[in-house]
């Protein structure tokens, strides 16, 4: 037990503070300490953040456990000490500071950022503070300040955090660049405000220094198609009243009167009140894969983890007597006027109603004589002066007398940026998971010092490499198809080469190392180097354009394939109106003949292009000529299934018009009674089978032998028997002319 029946502070330099022969010092004795001093003493001690306190005209200097790796070697020799002691170089940049402080010149100072050397656990480690030097009141000394309140930060993570940030941001930027342009926003329902970043804004039209601040959604909606503005309203309606995620495709008009497809994804989420709060999303600009493939870049964030914490607020309560005191950066704060005496009806009335309960039961187990007296809590209030929503954090102890809590001290600081950084880092992160999930994306980012590479998920799939195997700069190597290696090490030899730094960009083939595929990618990434010039890092993205690259060859040979038979199609027609504008007939009667000719040939494509002109049954073949003269009631058509090449089907249904036009003219189809039979079988051929297909007309007018062959005679017996390798014969018999075929089909 301390002095009057109080438990000091715990911990190694508070009992080395008890032990200390304070009467050599200009400070004296403890128990001739003034208020003040013995006042601030026992807060620095009892904080869980370093503090120091340097007291009196040689500035002595006290310290807490938490301060006592910042002074390395010097600890704990250094715990009483005037400010003399202090190593040149420190002295000479604080003094003064110091001394402007215990004047009572100066209100204080503070260094953001500085490095400091400590040692931790007996090694000696670097680290970052925000360091603050305060004035301490004493009413007892002259001037009115009896020394000086060191207060450390440490904001090591913070930096670490931002390092960490900035390299997130190089592989969300080259996402973007591969996947193509991302556009994002936040609509915060409640206030109307829609927040974008400067590529939302562009294909909207609007200038993005104001969509960064905020503006109505219906600033936006004008740059949507009228014909896609009711869709678009329905769909975001009615994802922000139910919560969720959507998706949809519509168009954007651009400035230039372009339109520009987009295709958005994201998520909308209720309050706690179940009303709609926030809708979050991407748009990607979807106009070229609306034409051949995919692009997608992501919404670019801005992360801001400044560090918080350099100015705290000084509390010291005395629960047992109703006493509570909180210096002027406390009210600040908590918004308090600097006349306003704080109580614990004010401070419950300030705090945040879903955090009290918790607030409570926090101060409650630090002023609990059976707890460890400590308190570290962030919570809620609604600040007095304006009512705005903060965030505080406090770290404090509990000092007790007995079973009574006697002395409850601690500081304050306001954390709200801290949280709003940490709300916003989730919520990019989410976007950019989006962002990436919506194009399909593989990231990488290899350490060109160390030779360590990583992948996301979904380059292991493009390479053909199981999830989650070891891999380094050979196994990427291995993967890239050997036609293609030398084009992809020269395009990284280019961008790693800090004298062309130039931008690596390059489509080529991988070959699966586990699976054995062959795909197609594009891959950009970008390095970056030290300020000593060399290399370092290289990150990218990458986009299987596997189909893509399928489609341009499968359009290729269909163009070649169009080509050929526009050709043949072309020289059939030729040779058509070269038979029918013979001279030996009207103008009339050709123009009847070649209309009828060209229908047989464009019934023939019709057929070969429902089946993608790789064929056509023999059955279908003489349906249609049946259907075209006469009906399926003139004619008997038998025989075995016959799948055609083109060729083929072409050449007979040539064939079989001219011989149905004939016999509508003058044969059996030209009187009410006739009919006609078309019979075919099939026999083996030593390599090909052999088609027998007989044309037999009956019950018509009598036949006899025309005095000379016309084109459609010519075209049967010449031309078919020359296309298919075969044979063909017109007999005119009396009862009704009969036609033989031999063809050999193609195998």
């Amino acid at each position: 037990m301390g002095e009057h029946g109080e438990r000091p502070a715990g911990g190694d330099m508070a009992a080395r503070v008890r032990t200390y022969d304070w009467s050599r010092t200009p400070l004296g004795p403890r128990e001739a300490w003034s208020p003040a001093l013995r006042l601030t003493s026992e807060m620095v001690l009892a904080a869980s953040v370093p503090m120091a306190l340097r007291w009196g005209p040689a500035l002595n200097l006290i310290y807490n456990d938490a301060y006592a790796p910042t002074l390395a070697d010097r600890h704990p020799d250094a715990l009483g000490s005037p400010f003399a002691a202090t190593p040149a170089p420190v002295r000479a940049a604080l003094r003064a500071v110091q001394e402007a402080i215990l004047r009572g010149t100066s209100r204080g100072f503070a260094f953001e950022n500085l490095p400091v050397r400590l040692v931790r656990d007996g090694a000696p480690q670097s680290a970052n503070f925000t360091v603050a030097y305060s004035p301490v009141p004493d009413e007892t000394v002259e001037g009115g300040v009896g020394g000086v309140l060191v207060t450390a930060v440490e904001i090591t993570g913070a930096i670490t955090t931002a390092q960490t940030t900035r390299d997130a941001q190089a592989r969300y930027q080259m996402a973007r660049e591969v996947a193509g342009v991302v556009g994002a926003w936040e609509w915060d329902i409640r206030t109307n405000k829609v927040y974008a970043d400067a590529r939302y804004a562009e294909l909207h039209n609007i200038a993005p220094e104001f969509a960064e601040a905020g503006l109505p959604v219906q600033s936006y909606t004008p740059a949507i198609h009228p014909e896609d503005r009711a869709r678009i309203r329905h769909v975001a309606m009615k994802a922000a009243a139910d919560g969720g995620a959507f998706s949809e495709e519509y168009r954007l008009i651009q400035a230039d009167g372009s339109t520009r497809w987009v295709y958005t994804r994201g998520q909308s989420y209720l309050g706690e009140d179940g009303q709609p709060a926030r809708n979050t999303g991407v748009i990607v600009d979807v106009t070229e894969r609306k034409k051949v493939e995919a692009e997608l870049a992501a919404a670019r964030a801005d992360l801001d983890l400044a560090a918080e914490a350099a100015g705290l607020g000084r509390w010291d309560h005395k629960p047992h007597i109703g006493q509570r005191f909180w210096d002027s950066r406390a009210r600040v704060i908590f918004g308090l006027s600097p006349d306003e005496a704080p109580s614990q009806e004010t401070f419950e009335r300030l705090l945040h109603p879903d955090d009290t309960p918790r607030v409570r039961a926090a101060v409650a187990a630090a002023t609990d004589p059976a707890g460890d007296g400590a308190i570290n809590l962030e919570y809620r209030i609604r600040r007095d002066s304006d009512g705005a929503v903060r965030w505080v954090g406090v770290f404090g102890r509990g000092y007790f007398e007995g079973d009574k809590c006697v002395r409850f001290v601690g500081v304050a600081s306001d954390v709200t940026e801290h949280r709003e950084a940490v709300d916003r880092l989730v919520r990019q992160e989410e976007t950019l998971r989006l962002a990436v999930d919506a194009a399909d994306v593989g990231t990488w980012d290899l350490n060109l010092e160390t030779g360590e590479l990583f992948w996301s998920d979904r380059c292991y799939a493009m390479m053909g490499v199981g999830a989650g195997q070891p891999i380094d700069i050979d196994t990427f190597e291995a993967c890239i198809h050997p036609d293609d290696r030398a084009r992809v090490a020269d395009a990284m030899r280019q961008a790693r080469d800090p004298a062309i730094r130039a931008e690596y960009s390059v489509e080529f083939r991988t070959l699966g190392r586990d699976d054995h595929v062959e795909r197609w990618v594009n891959t950009r990434g970008k390095v970056f180097f030290g300020d000593d010039g060399k290399a370092q890092r290289f990150v990218g993205a990458v986009v299987n354009i596997t189909d893509r690259k399928r489609a341009e060859l499968h359009l290729r040979l269909l163009v070649n394939e169009l080509n050929h038979r526009v050709k043949n199609s072309l020289a059939t027609i030729q040779a058509i109106a070269a038979q029918s504008f013979t001279g030996q007939r009207s103008l009339e009667q050709a123009q009847e003949a070649f209309s009828s000719r060209i229908l047989a040939l464009a019934e023939a494509h019709d057929l070969l292009t429902r089946e993608n002109w790789e064929g056509a049954d023999l059955h279908d073949v003489t349906e249609r000529v049946a259907a075209l003269h006469g009906g399926a009631g003139r004619f008997d058509l038998s025989g075995p299934a016959v799948r055609l090449s083109p060729k083929t089907a072409l050449s007979l249904s040539m064939a079989l018009h001219e011989l149905a036009t004939n016999a509508m003219k003058y044969g059996a189809l030209s009187t009410s009674d006739g009919r006609v039979r078309v019979a075919w079988t099939l026999a083996s051929e030593p390599g090909a089978p052999r088609l027998d297909l007989t044309w037999t007309e009956r019950d018509g007018p009598p036949v006899s032998p025309p005095t000379r062959l016309g084109f459609g005679s010519r075209l049967i017996e010449r031309g078919l028997a020359a296309e298919l390798s075969g044979a063909a014969t017109i007999d005119f018999q009396p009862d009704g002319v009969v036609c033989r075929i031999r063809a050999l089909l193609e195998a």
